[in-house]
């Protein structure tokens, strides 16, 4: 069976694509590839059965800049760091930039290399600009990105081109996220969201996982509980990474939420399963309490204790956890 990713392309090209879409899961290259696929697809001036065609003008200028990507082999077009400049643009050679898209209805939003997140003045002119008649297609695309970087106001200002869009042009937000989880609900409402699988995470991902499972098949009984959900957050904080420890990042607690999903899938006990599943949701939520500065090492253990041990105690930190995330 195809994934739901795979049939975005072929929407985009009948016309049937929802306004906002959000791309997670994957890598950085992944989403951004399948973004530009949708936007060939939305843009290609072929018929519906045959977009994207690859060679009208439209397909041909929705491309990965070329010395923009540095994550691709280098070819005859590709820069040469040696000269300092890229041999197909001669655009000056920039280590890591995001890549650009010669197409004038096709936007890209990214942070810039010393911002720590994608400023709200820039998302307003992009929603500026798509609140005008495209240039050459049919309608416009805006790519955002590292969506998980937006400036907290950011998501305000697409959120009302989104509910009121100007006029019957098709215009599309391509959101791209590590998860979805780690943009505003108000923005997942309104969006359409695919997952792209769970990425590179490599073998010593997969090794942490599977020390997780081991760990939680052997769970002792209540007089020793204490001690196993210290272990657990151990293994916890080694799949998130010193991520865990940053007020703003959110990806070191998805990789966690995500090792705890992953456990699940391998636990015999039902009980079990349903417990680590709604551990991993409470994880993505997690950085609400980073923001109260609440040591990672506490989040977890309490969020354990308070998902985890049979008789649910409401003492200690469990009780706390209560407070600031509500009842489970």
């Amino acid at each position: 069976m195809k994934r739901a990713a795979d049939e975005l392309p072929r929407l985009a090209a009948e016309g049937r694509l929802y306004p906002s879409v959000i791309v997670s899961g994957g890598t950085p290259d992944a989403r951004l590839d399948l973004a530009f696929e949708i936007a060939r697809a939305l843009l290609c001036e072929r018929e519906p059965e045959s977009r994207p065609c690859g060679e009208c003008k439209h397909c041909r200028r929705i491309v990965r800049g070329c010395c923009l990507t540095p994550s691709k082999p280098r070819d005859a077009g590709s820069p040469d760091p040696k000269k300092g400049k890229c041999g197909q643009c001669k655009k000056r050679y920039v280590e890591g930039a995001w890549p650009e898209v010669a197409h004038p209805d096709v936007m890209v939003l990214h942070r810039q290399p010393k911002d720590r997140d994608i400023k709200k003045e820039r998302v307003r002119e992009a929603v500026h600009s798509v609140q005008m008649s495209p240039y050459e297609a049919r309608g416009q695309v805006v790519v955002v990105a590292e969506a998980q970087t937006l400036h907290h106001e950011a998501p305000d200002v697409l959120l009302k081109t989104l509910e009121e869009p100007v006029g019957a042009t098709p215009r599309h937000f391509l959101l791209l996220a590590p998860s979805a989880q780690e943009l505003l609900p108000t923005l997942r409402s309104r969006s359409l969201t695919v997952y792209l699988g769970a990425g590179d995470g490599g073998a010593a991902d997969d090794e942490k996982t599977a020390e997780l499972v081991r760990h939680w098949c052997n769970r002792p009984g209540d007089d020793a509980f204490a001690l196993w959900v210290a272990g657990l957050a151990d293994r916890l904080l080694a799949v998130g990474g010193k991520e865990l420890e940053d007020v703003r990042a959110r990806r070191g607690w998805s990789r966690a939420a995500r090792a705890a999903a992953e456990a699940a899938g391998a636990l015999d006990d039902r009980s079990d399963r349903a417990a680590a599943l709604a551990l991993a949701s409470d994880l993505l939520d997690a950085h609400r309490l980073r923001e109260r500065y609440i040591q990672p090492r506490r989040i977890i253990e309490g969020l354990a204790a308070r998902r985890l041990r049979r008789d649910r105690p409401e003492t200690g930190f469990e009780s706390s956890v209560n407070v600031l995330m509500g009842p489970p």
